[in-house]
C-alpha cells in the first residue's frame, strides 16, 4: 500500500511539473481590459519579465505584443532582476518593442535594488534604446495624462530584522507632494498595487499595476496564493479592481515560477476602440 501511494504520489507530482513547465514557457496569454477613459489611447503592457524567455530572442513575447497592435506600450517594472548586471538581451528586446511602438517604463523593486554603478547603466540603456522611463514625472499623451510613480525601496520592505513587516505606506498626500494635484483623466503607471486607496484619492482615474505575479499560485474560486511580500491570499493580485471613480488593473506578468496562473501581457483601450 506505501509502495502504491508513493507511486501516485510521484506520478502526480511528475504530472504537476510537466504542465508547471508548459504553462509557464509556452502559454502567454492575452488579457483585454476596456476602460471608460477619455481619449484613452490603445497600450499594451508588459510586467515583471525577471529573467523569463518566450522563444528564441523573446520572439513569441515580441509577436503577441505586436499582434495587439499597441499605439504605445508601458512596462510597470521588474523587466529585469535584481541579480543581473549584463543587459544585451534587456536591450535586444527593447529595441523590437520601440520598433513597434512608443515605450514608457517605471521602476520596480527590482530595479530599485541595483547596485549604483548596475542601475546607471540600465539606466543609460533605456535611453539608448529610446524608452522613456518615467521617474516620477507625468506627460501628456493624446487624451491622457500619463504618470509614472517611482516608489522606494522602504515601499516594499523595511531594514532588519524588520524585513517585509517594516515597509512604509504611500498616501494620496505623498502623492501630491510628487506631482501636485491630480489632471483629468489620468493614467497612473505604479508597479506596486499596494497602495490602491491612496493612488485612488489621489485622483488616478485608470492605475496599471503588476509585482504579485498574479499570486504565483491561482486556486480556482479563490485567487492567488502566495504574493512576494510572503503574504497569504494577497489583495489585489491580478485582474480589474475599482474604488470610486478609479479603476486599477494588475498584470499576472510574465516571469517568476507559477502555477494555474499563465503569464500574461495586457491590453488597456478604450471602450470604442475596434
Amino acid at each position: 500500500m506505501k509502495n502504491k501511494l508513493l507511486t501516485a504520489a510521484a506520478a502526480v507530482t511528475a504530472a504537476a511539473g510537466g504542465w508547471a513547465a508548459v504553462e509557464n514557457t509556452l502559454m502567454l496569454k492575452t488579457a483585454e481590459y476596456p476602460v471608460s477613459v477619455p481619449g484613452m489611447p490603445r497600450l499594451v503592457q508588459v510586467s515583471d519579465l525577471h529573467r523569463r524567455r518566450f522563444g528564441r530572442e523573446q520572439h513569441d513575447l515580441i509577436r503577441a505584443v505586436a499582434d495587439a497592435k499597441p499605439e504605445y506600450i508601458v512596462i510597470t517594472g521588474d523587466l529585469i532582476s535584481r541579480s543581473m548586471i549584463h543587459f544585451s538581451e534587456t536591450a535586444q528586446l527593447l529595441r523590437r518593442l520601440r520598433a513597434l511602438a512608443p515605450v514608457f517604463m517605471v521602476y520596480g523593486n527590482h530595479e530599485l535594488d541595483l547596485l549604483p554603478q548596475t542601475e546607471a547603466e540600465f539606466r543609460s540603456m533605456l535611453r539608448h534604446c529610446g524608452v522613456r522611463l518615467l521617474d516620477n514625472e507625468m506627460l501628456s499623451l493624446g487624451g491622457i495624462t500619463l504618470c509614472g510613480l517611482t516608489l522606494s525601496v522602504a515601499h516594499y520592505r523595511g531594514g532588519p530584522p524588520l524585513g517585509f513587516r517594516g515597509a512604509v505606506g504611500c498616501s494620496a498626500e505623498d502623492l501630491r507632494r510628487l506631482f501636485g494635484e491630480c489632471p483629468q483623466n489620468t493614467v497612473l503607471l505604479a508597479h506596486n498595487p499596494l497602495f490602491f486607496e491612496a493612488y485612488a484619492e489621489w485622483g488616478a482615474r485608470l492605475i496599471l499595476a503588476g509585482h504579485q505575479h498574479g499570486g504565483i499560485v491561482r486556486l480556482p474560486g479563490i485567487g492567488g496564493l502566495l504574493s512576494p511580500e510572503r503574504k497569504f491570499l494577497p489583495k489585489w493580485d491580478k485582474g480589474r479592481y475599482r474604488r470610486g471613480t478609479s479603476e486599477m488593473i494588475v498584470s499576472g506578468g510574465l516571469g517568476k515560477l507559477r502555477f494555474c496562473n499563465p503569464p500574461e501581457i495586457c491590453v488597456i483601450s478604450g471602450k470604442q476602440s475596434r
